[in-house]
């Protein structure tokens, strides 16, 4: 489907930004150096807890900049600056609260987002961690329209981006951040003009991601090489990582390469091991772990494997 203009003779004057982290907080600023006299509010919420966390430097900005903040505790709260403040435009960028849908209906010109996928594909969570673990060749970043639907609305901008075989999730995080900017700095003027394009999602090819947590990351020694090394790829650093045990104790593994010659042994079995790596046997063929680290602790104890040793997938 073409594209088609938003609107005639659009001057949005007052948008809010409801984001965090490090991505939220770089569009945020963009935001303010393309119109610094349409960014009326900020609105993130206390994440220090959060090893990725960019809290203080949202409160920084917001003093230095003199501009509005609002630290919210729940998502209702959002429903009541937004009927109490009016904001013509909301951009939305690193939230983890589904928006209630009566702000979706509050604001004249909408709420924007941007969303690390190429829509409609790998519509919900952790787009990025899924397209990975499904061994994607590509994805993308989309500049799209917030709907009542999960990630259905109309699309602003989409640029693509590659997936190697060896690439990790924080070199896909850094990729994107820079395709999130760049599309940032293409349409937010044409977006507080209303003269941005924006064009209905196509229904076909349509993919949907649910959320993830910690304890998703155990790895099952049965599947093959080629997935549990999308698997390890996909939650290494900065997320909490993929595991696994030696008796009750937790590893962490979080580099890994494909051995491609066949390997005979149990699944998780440590088939060989020098002080830089160890060769793991699973499903199909094996691995070699370059990095593993145990749980609570930073060091990389790889070195410290035993030849024989195996992995399981349970305490």
């Amino acid at each position: 489907m073409e594209f088609k203009k938003t609107s005639d003779n659009t001057v949005i004057n007052k948008v809010f930004f409801v984001g965090s982290k490090d991505l939220g907080h770089t569009i945020m600023e963009e935001l303010y150096s393309i119109d610094s006299d349409s960014l009326g509010r900020i609105i993130t919420i206390d994440d220090t807890e959060d090893k990725r966390s960019c809290y203080s430097r949202f409160k920084s900005f917001a003093k230095h900049k003199n501009i509005p903040i609002n630290v919210l505790k729940k998502p209702s709260e959002l429903s009541k600056l937004v009927q109490e403040e009016k904001p013509d435009l909301v951009v939305v960028v690193g939230w983890y609260w589904i928006i209630p849908s009566d702000v979706l209906d509050k604001v004249p010109y909408g709420l924007i987002g941007l969303h690390a996928s190429l829509l409609p594909q790998y519509r919900g969570f952790a787009p990025l961690v899924w397209a990975i673990i499904n061994g994607e060749k590509k994805t993308g970043i989309s500049l799209f329209y917030l709907s009542k639907g999960i990630d259905t609305g109309d699309i602003i901008d989409q640029r693509e981006l590659t997936i190697g075989e060896n690439s990790k999730i924080l070199s896909l995080l850094e990729k994107t951040k820079k395709l999130s900017l760049d599309m940032i700095k293409s349409n937010y003027k044409d977006i507080i003009k209303g003269e941005n394009q924006r064009k209905v999602q196509s229904k076909s090819n349509t993919s949907y991601c649910s959320i993830r947590k910690p304890e998703d990351g155990l790895i099952n020694w049965s599947d093959k090489n080629t997935n549990i090394h999308n698997f390890i790829r996909a939650q290494s650093d900065p997320y909490p990582g993929a595991f696994t045990y030696i008796k009750e104790k937790k590893y962490y593994l979080l580099d890994s390469k494909v051995i491609k010659d066949p390997y005979y042994g149990p699944n998780g079995v440590i088939a060989k091991k020098d002080d830089k790596s160890i060769i793991v046997c699973c499903g199909k063929n094996a691995l070699e772990i370059t990095k593993i680290r145990e749980e609570n602790s930073k060091e990389n104890v790889v070195s410290k494997m035993k030849f024989g040793s195996k992995f399981e997938c349970k305490k």
